[in-house]
């Protein structure tokens, strides 16, 4: 069906270390892909921020709407910032910081009804460190060149 999502519509999701407002899903509007905002707040201790996670068996791609943070993979940390696409692999280890200092904006897309089902949450490892193996916990759903100045995407 057609639709259009206004802002400030959308059903808001209680998460560790971010804010994020689901705005299509099969739980939001019955879609068979989910779409969510999130604002990660600058890390400033007062709060733990959201450690590594995948998603098995689903890609995720992440539109940076505003500010400017750090995407880091087992294998690699890059600066992003506004107008970055972030391409995820299916079940790759992942992790999207804030070192501030305003808020980090991203739309995420995901070619699932339902996020939760396919997203875990591993151990944590210490801020900014190389995301670790999964645990398997099922959870919510986040320096080199930035993926534009490389002319390509972020894996």
């Amino acid at each position: 069906m057609t639709a259009v999502i206004r802002a400030g519509q959308g059903r808001t999701l209680d998460l560790p270390g971010r804010s994020a407002v689901e705005l299509i899903s099969g739980a939001e509007g019955g879609y068979g892909v989910t779409v969510r905002r999130v604002t990660i707040p600058p890390e400033d201790g007062s709060a733990p921020a959201r450690g590594p996670h995948r998603h098995d068996g689903c890609p995720e791609v992440i539109l940076v709407v505003s500010g400017a943070g750090e995407f880091t993979t087992p294998s690699r940390t890059w600066p992003v910032g506004p107008g970055d696409v972030i391409v995820v692999s299916p079940g790759e280890p992942h992790q999207t910081r804030n070192p501030g200092p305003g808020d980090l904006v991203s739309l995420c897309f995901f070619p699932v009804p339902d996020l939760a089902a396919v997203t875990s949450e591993p151990a944590r490892t210490p801020a900014g460190g190389p995301a670790s193996e999964p645990a398997g916990e099922p959870g919510g759903e986040p320096a080199g060149e930035t993926a534009s100045e490389t002319g390509g995407v972020a894996r």
